[in-house]
């Protein structure tokens, strides 16, 4: 496993990170190390905890269905965060074992079928830098937004105000981007797993392969050349895309094929019991915001965008919208992904024993094929729902649910006050209100 350093550091400086880049080795004075590795962790969460006591000056005593529709998705996201740092400190040795683990299986795929990870490395460095870029210009947009909302320099605790609420998604998404980088990383393995079985003999010599360019490589040593259609191999050496896959027999094959599936089962153990925990209270965080930031919208809607800033607090509110849309495909999509790749996997089993006939090669795959359907590459958030697309409809329910509640609630303000044109306005300018928060 390649490491992305600029994804990590950036996780490390909002202290998601409490282990060393190589979490295989160790230097220097262990105590030094140990500091060195929670201190980012440490620094982070005292500093979110000193912001958020300058809640205590927020102005603005007025308790509406507005006010309480901030503080209902503020305190979540306060929560998620807390929680994200805590459990990044208590599982930072299951997370360097999640490392160690990550080369174990890489080394195993590139000893037993002699795959390459240009184009695998290639494109998770591509997806980190693009969960750098995301975070930073979408979070970067909703803070800037925010800052001209609430910020007022004359009242220096307004800042940290503003802090307290930017802070968690910044975190969160990290770490949304973190869990989904893993969950991709299983399914990018099992994929090229899949791709090292098509090499498989026994028969499969008809299925199709894109042959490599012969004509400018050199002459391989008489060991290496492509065995006959009789010897039961592939009568040459194939690749997909620039994934070089060289023959093995199929009783080494069998055997390889259940020592990776092992690995990733492992890793997806290890992977849901650090990240799953987290996963309960950032979706829960997340959910909570896009309903709020829903019902503000549906308020400058019905408004008209006549209130002064309204525009602001509507592009506020799509900045938030966007982001976690952003969050939900990640990780919803990669956990789709996963099981898909598995069930490939699974179903290309079933096939190489259709086609062998031999009873040992057969028995064999009749075991493997049980231990992965008991034991399915699937994450879920603490063993509450899973995660991957079936959630997305559960989300959009409840968010369409709740909305509806909040509308009623505020046409029965609406009505008890007898003064539309200033509920219309849930972010007056007399209370501090983050529609974005």
């Amino acid at each position: 496993m390649k490491s992305i350093k600029s994804f990590y550091y950036f996780s490390k400086l909002l202290g998601l990170c409490p282990f060393a880049l190589d979490g295989t080795v160790v230097m220097g004075n262990a105590r030094f190390n140990y500091v060195k590795q929670l201190l980012p962790t440490y620094l982070a969460l005292l500093f979110y905890t000193v912001c958020l006591v300058s809640i205590f000056w927020q102005s603005g005593n007025t308790s509406d269905i507005s006010n309480a529709a901030n503080w209902i998705q503020f305190i979540p996201n306060s929560f998620a965060y807390i929680f994200a740092l805590i459990f990044a400190i208590r599982h930072r040795a299951v997370s360097s074992e999640i490392l160690a683990t990550f080369s174990m299986c890489d080394e195993k795929l590139r000893t037993m079928f002699g795959i390459s990870y240009t184009i695998a490395n290639i494109k998770m460095k591509r997806i980190s830098i693009l969960a750098c870029i995301v975070t930073l210009t979408c979070g970067g947009a909703l803070s800037g937004l925010n800052y001209m909302i609430g910020v007022n320099l004359a009242r220096i605790w307004t800042l940290f105000y503003w802090i307290s609420f930017c802070m968690p998604k910044f975190g969160l998404l990290l770490f949304n981007f973190q869990f989904a980088g893993c969950i991709m990383f299983l399914s990018d393995r099992s994929a090229l797993l899949l791709k090292g079985m098509n090499n498989f003999p026994n028969g499969f010599e008809q299925l199709q392969f894109k042959a490599m360019n012969l004509s400018n490589v050199p002459q391989l040593p008489h060991h290496h050349q492509p065995h006959h259609a009789h010897d039961k191999k592939l009568n040459r050496i194939t690749t997909l895309g620039t994934i070089k896959i060289r023959p093995i027999s199929a009783a080494d094959a069998i055997q390889n094929i259940r020592e990776v599936v092992e690995h990733l089962q492992d890793l997806s153990i290890k992977i849901n019991d650090c990240y799953g925990k987290q996963a309960i209270f950032s979706l829960l965080s997340a959910f909570i915001c896009v309903t709020v930031q829903l019902y503000y919208m549906l308020n400058h809607i019905k408004s008209g965008f006549s209130q002064s800033r309204s525009e602001i607090y509507a592009l506020a509110a799509c900045s938030m919208l966007f982001l976690h849309g952003v969050e939900f495909w990640s990780l919803f999509t990669s956990g789709e992904n996963v099981r898909g790749e598995w069930k490939k996997v699974i179903n290309y089993l079933y096939f190489m024993k259709s086609k062998s006939n031999e009873e040992e090669f057969r028995s064999k795959a009749d075991d493997l094929i049980s231990f992965m359907t008991a034991n399915p590459l699937e994450f879920n958030a603490y063993g509450l729902f899973p995660i991957d697309l079936s959630v997305i409809s559960g989300i959009a329910s409840s968010i369409t649910t709740y909305l509806i509640v909040l509308i009623q609630f505020k046409i029965s303000e609406d009505q008890a006050n007898g003064d539309d044109s200033d509920i219309n306005d849930p972010l007056n300018s007399n209370k501090m209100q983050f529609s974005a928060s």
